[in-house]
């Protein structure tokens, strides 16, 4: 048995006596668990309490997970639900330290936390966990209300010697020098692997050999999260030189199946970042910061220290090395000042050696300041054999890099030239096989480094940031500044070409957007120039954006042109990136604006549904015409909220603009015009009170959302036209703003003179005089008092009535006790009758049992005598009250003007029915 060292010792008894301290604190003993490492127990299980029944209310338990110094600790939970919904987690969680250093609890402070779970998504759970150290900590907590099924999991202790290779540094965990003289092939795991590795690590390892040596490194496993091009998160970074200095042979996230890289020299440096704040599946908003849903297990790379390679650098001096040592003819080719080559097969022009198999690397430059794409063009070609079978030789080519002698598309054999082929991205694998080959002359390409701006799109011209987006290729996509998300490279000119269809359009809308800290004078900084076609045929305009101002929307139907200008220190400006969707018409929300036609005053323009939310992809366009060509058109924001902020201050960080939905407003050239060549002003967010005055009889508005547009309350705008002809003013002339409306606009309730002036509103309006508040105020008075008397009535005869009294009124009130119905019917102040009291009684009950309801009218009058006024009932008059289930009869034989109403299903004891209209 072997026996336990020394410092385990101290760590199992200090962690006994943090137990005995906690469970003298808390007399919960049950909620301390601690699992620890010894020669016979190295697995096992752990579980909430009660598991698989509800586990207890207002519960904090700890479990502990101990392992030797030469150890790690491996979980794997399998079951698990609990009240809440993740990321929240405001009710029941289960707390992971991953990354602990000692028991001490000020270590448990300071160590970052691997992450808070709740709910019943195994898919937001690691899938594996494993301990940076020796040590796990699970903190379980649960709230007073609702309980549920809780958790179940595995343990196990496992060797961390694979986890530490070559010589470690002593100020980091994941620091490591590898020696060829000591170790000449190994493995390199992340940290954690293949558990999820943590947030926020910095590991590197460097690769020596000596004089002669290369380093093949291999990649058996790689997970790791990708967070989009060029690896902006997570990544893996292998530099072709002993420190990160040195050039970059490929940076790496995502998935990746079998890798294989060869150092130029004698040395490599691998670096594995990984940082906090990943963005999910941003269409649900849960998902929004779950990562653990991604593989995230890190990377287990084999490397070897090799003598048989042969290394071609792009360099003139290097140009005929082309020998061969042994039978390995690997080669690769790194870009440098030089930026053309040529390669050729061995031996050639001389018959080629059989039976071997050569990769060329072509490698062209990655890093922040330059991307680049490999070109290769051959020039010879003679391999014995016939398409596509090749059984006796071929040349096969990777053009997205992969360096597995298994994957490519097509292999090339014959007489025949191969086609000219690009690289996807930096790197491009040529591989020559003459296995089973009859001798030939092999083949002669040139290669050729050409700028690659990491640009998705057709790129028109080669070498050139020109980039053409068609609908006949793609429906949908996006566009980005050069590197984006990185930054972008200075003196750089970009050019995107959008072209629909006949009868499509193109929505453009932006997703991120920063280029450089100021907003203003856009031709000193770095900008983005949006050349759009105006509201008419011919129009052309174009607006300039820079600093961290988003464009707005954009909507064309005709081909539209953007232009990307960079210039020298841009720092650390990170681009643009944006969205474009050819789209047919009856997509977008199109049931608004219109022409206008001025009668020569004025009018309300709103956007839809206002004031409810507008929808996304919404387009609208308003055109007024001025009843004159001599007058001019003012537009008043009377209210305005929408998406976005048009703020200015260039001391905020956070960038604003019309992002999501924009009013464009096309005020016209001076008088006359041909053409708007005056680009439009753009406006959004919250505007108060702002107005517009054209620049001649036009005046046109554009509304537009982009597709990903929340909504907000809209606008309500005034426009008013503002009279020109001749000197004096045949209208109402403005105090302050002088203009001229036209006079039924005075005194609407709405500004139509501008910003400060309301004389429009004021002068000569009639206010309400006093004999109205006085008639009101009477009106209110007379009929607030027949209710304080009525109730005070009512209430002083319930007290006046002794219990026999009661009794009797709950039977049937006799014939003589009628009911009363009070209306009180205000006159129209226009009238000159006055307010009339209609009260309707003689209620009773007849000699067969009905219910007599009579008019108020004499007892002589009949219902063909009576008035018109008093035979019929107003509509705005209630109808007289009805018991549920009676029937009426609008004539009676015995007596006109009587109605009956049966009441023989009446319970003797319903309370008879008082009732007061006040109208």
């Amino acid at each position: 048995m072997r026996m336990l060292e020394q410092g385990d010792l101290l760590l199992a008894g200090g962690l006994f006596l943090i137990l005995l301290i906690s469970s003298g604190a808390d007399n919960r003993a049950d909620c301390r668990h601690f699992f620890n490492s010894t020669t016979a127990n190295k697995s096992g299980t752990f579980n909430s309490t009660s598991w698989p029944g509800l586990y207890p209310l207002n519960s904090n338990c700890r479990y502990y997970f101990v392992g030797l110094h030469s150890e790690r600790v491996e979980l794997n939970i399998t079951d698990f639900q609990l009240q809440g919904v993740y990321p929240q987690c405001q009710f029941d969680y289960l707390d992971i330290y991953a990354d602990l250093s000692s028991l001490d609890p000020e270590a448990q402070i300071s160590s970052p936390l691997l992450g808070r779970f709740c709910g019943d998504r195994m898919d937001i759970l690691p899938s594996r966990i494993i301990s940076t150290t020796n040590v796990i900590l699970i903190s379980f907590h649960s709230d007073g209300h609702r309980s549920a099924r809780g958790f179940y999991g595995s343990y196990r202790f496992i060797d961390a010697s694979i986890y530490e290779i070559g010589t470690k540094s002593p100020d980091h965990y994941c620091q490591f020098t590898i020696q060829s003289t000591y170790e000449r092939r190994g493995q390199i795991v992340s940290p954690t692997y293949p558990g999820v590795y943590p947030d926020n690590l910095n590991c590197s390892y460097g690769l020596h050999g000596v004089a002669g040596e290369r380093i093949q490194i291999v990649f058996n496993d790689f997970s790791l999260f990708h967070g989009g091009d060029y690896c902006p998160y997570d990544s893996l970074t292998v530099y072709d030189g002993g420190t990160r200095h040195a050039p970059v042979l490929g940076k790496f996230c995502g998935e990746h199946g079998p890798v294989t890289f060869f150092s130029s020299g004698a040395h490599l440096f691998i670096e594995f970042v990984t940082r906090a704040g990943r963005i999910g599946d941003a269409s649900n908003q849960y998902d929004s910061s779950v990562d653990y849903k991604f593989n995230r297990r890190g990377f287990n790379v084999s490397f070897t220290f090799r003598h048989d390679l042969v290394t071609i650098d792009n360099h003139p001096e290097s140009q005929n090395i082309h020998h061969i040592r042994g039978t390995a003819c690997d080669m690769r080719i790194i870009s440098n000042s030089s930026r053309n080559g040529t390669i050729k097969s061995p031996g050639y022009p001389r018959d080629f050696p059989v039976n071997i198999t050569c990769i060329y690397y072509i490698d062209g430059l990655y890093s922040q300041e330059r991307l680049e794409k490999v070109k290769v063009k051959f020039t010879d070609f003679s391999i014995p054999g016939s398409m596509p079978e090749c059984n006796y030789g071929y040349v096969a080519i990777d053009e997205e890099g992969r360096p597995d002698a298994r994957v490519f598309k097509e292999r090339y054999c014959g007489p025949y030239l191969p086609p000219d082929t690009s690289s996807k991205n930096s790197r491009l694998v040529l591989i020559f096989n003459t296995d089973n080959a009859r001798e030939g002359r092999g083949f002669s390409a040139l290669y050729e480094f050409i700028p690659d701006y990491g640009i998705p799109g057709e790129n028109v011209e080669e070498g050139q940031c020109t980039y053409l987006y068609a609908s006949k290729s793609d429906k949908s996509g996006t566009f980005n500044s050069p590197h984006h998300p990185l930054r972008y490279p200075d003196n750089t000119r970009c050019r995107y070409i959008f072209r629909p269809e006949p009868g499509e359009r193109i929505l453009i809308s932006f997703y991120t957007f920063f280029l450089g800290t100021k907003d203003t004078a856009c031709e000193n900084n770095d900008y983005l120039e949006i050349f759009h076609s105006g509201p008419t045929a011919g129009d052309r305009y174009s607006i300039k954006h820079c600093g961290r101002q988003f464009p707005g929307p954009i909507l064309a139907d005709r081909q539209i042109e953007i232009k990307f200008i960079s210039r020298r220190n841009s720092k650390n400006s990170t681009g643009f990136e944006a969205r474009f969707e050819f789209v047919h018409p009856d997509s977008l929300h199109t049931n608004c604006g219109g022409k206008i036609l001025s009668p020569g005053t004025g009018g309300i323009i709103v956007s839809p549904g206002f004031p409810d939310k507008y929808n996304s992809r919404t387009f609208c366009r308003w055109t007024i015409k001025a009843s004159s060509p001599f007058n001019d058109l003012l537009v008043y924001f009377y209210v305005f909220h929408t998406e976005g902020t048009v703020s200015s201050d260039d001391t905020t960080t956070s960038n604003y603009g019309c992002q999501n939905a924009v009013l464009r407003l096309y005020r016209g050239n001076p008088r006359y015009p041909t053409m708007y060549v005056e680009a439009p002003e753009e406006k959004c967010g919250q505007l108060n009170g702002e107005p517009f005055l054209s620049n001649n009889d036009t005046f046109e508005l554009e509304f537009l959302t982009s597709s990903r547009a929340l909504g907000a309350k809209g606008f309500k705008i005034t426009w008013t036209e503002v009279h020109k002809e001749g000197v004096s003013c045949e209208y109402f002339r403005c105090s302050k703003s002088e203009y001229c409306i036209h006079s039924e606009l005075a005194c609407n309730r709405v500004p139509n003179c501008g910003r400060g002036d309301n004389s429009d509103e004021e002068e000569g309006c009639p206010s309400v005089s006093k004999f109205d508040i006085l008639h009101i105020a009477i009106g209110a008075s007379i009929s607030s008092f027949f209710c304080i008397v009525l109730v005070i009535c009512g209430l002083y005869h319930r007290r006046r009535l002794s219990p026999e009294q009661i009794h009797r009124r709950r039977r049937p009130l006799p014939p003589e006790q009628d009911t009363v119905e009070v209306r009180y019917v205000a006159a129209d102040s226009s009238c000159n009758t006055t307010d009339r009291l209609l009260q309707l009684d003689h209620v009773g009950l007849s000699e067969n049992g009905k219910t007599t309801v009579s008019s108020p009218v004499t007892p002589n009058q009949t219902k063909k005598s009576l008035p018109d006024s008093t035979r019929t009932t107003p509509s705005d008059t209630p109808p007289p009250f009805i018991l549920k289930g009676q029937t009426t009869a609008e004539e009676n034989a015995e007596g006109e003007g009587i109605k009956t109403i049966d009441t023989a299903n009446h319970h003797p004891h319903t309370p008879r029915i008082q009732k007061v209209s006040i109208v």
